[in-house]
């Protein structure tokens, strides 16, 4: 699979798209602050799929809590993929429930969902939830001294950070979209491996099985974690968000 910073990288990128699309569709631009919060929200989106991997970054962050989490997640996906006609799944949950197109859809419906209430605490929670994953993925070196306690301090530090500037323009269809967004980043990522994804398990067959792997590359382009692909990606993917943001600024789509 790309690895976790990697991830997060593209999942920033596509944080950085999806700020200037709303500034585009809304014909008002966003602010620089509610910008960095889509961005950080996208990047941490793009990380939970791997919550179904007990040794992952999302499995790290809180300690034995996210760990537990992330061994319960992968119990479930492996059951779900089992009770839905998946051939030869004797790898785990790994991989399944959680990287489809199904899921993405169904993490959006649900942080929709919570934004909707208009608790200002919730959101702050998922926000700070998420840009602290963000954190987590990219920062790895400074993360593995926080433990969980100091990942507690951290969210918390991000929560005050954001509530002290409240991005009034971040709805809950636009945080839904960022999350969304997020999860189908980290699948395709994960597509372009040698791996692949099961992308639309467990609703259309591939290869005539329900949670066959697609790929979005032929087989010699197929990139392997840690490799010199991973890094093109990684190089990739930070070029991309440095363009977005600079072409959002440049049209005024993005504001101080």
């Amino acid at each position: 699979m790309v690895m976790g910073p990697t991830h997060a990288m593209s999942g920033a990128a596509a944080g950085a798209v999806v700020a200037v699309a709303t500034a585009e569709l809304t014909s008002q631009p966003v602010t620089a602050s509610a910008a960095g919060v889509l961005i950080g929200v996208t990047a941490g989106a793009a990380i939970l799929p791997d919550l179904d991997h007990p040794s992952g970054t999302a499995a790290r962050v809180l300690g034995p809590v996210s760990r537990l989490l992330a061994v319960f997640v992968n119990r479930a996906s492996a059951m779900i993929a089992e009770i839905t006609g998946a051939k030869g799944r004797t790898v785990g949950g790994h991989r399944t429930a959680t990287h489809t197109l199904l899921f993405a859809v169904f993490l959006a419906a649900v942080t929709w969902t919570a934004v909707s209430l208009g608790r200002q605490n919730l959101t702050l929670a998922i926000f700070a939830s998420l840009v602290l994953l963000a954190l987590h993925s990219l920062a790895r070196p400074w993360a593995r001294t926080w433990g969980a306690v100091g990942s507690v301090v951290v969210a918390a530090g991000l929560t005050l950070l954001i509530a002290r500037d409240m991005p009034e323009m971040l709805s809950a269809p636009v945080v839904a979209t960022a999350v969304g967004v997020g999860c189908v980043t980290h699948c395709v990522g994960d597509a372009v491996t040698r791996s692949g994804v099961p992308l639309f398990a467990p609703l259309v067959p591939v290869g005539g099985d329900r949670w066959g792997s697609v790929h979005l590359l032929p087989g010699p382009l197929r990139i392997r974690a840690s490799g010199p692909g991973d890094s093109l990606v990684m190089v990739a993917c930070i070029a991309a968000l440095v363009f977005v943001l600079v072409q959002g600024w440049n049209r005024g789509l993005i504001v101080a």
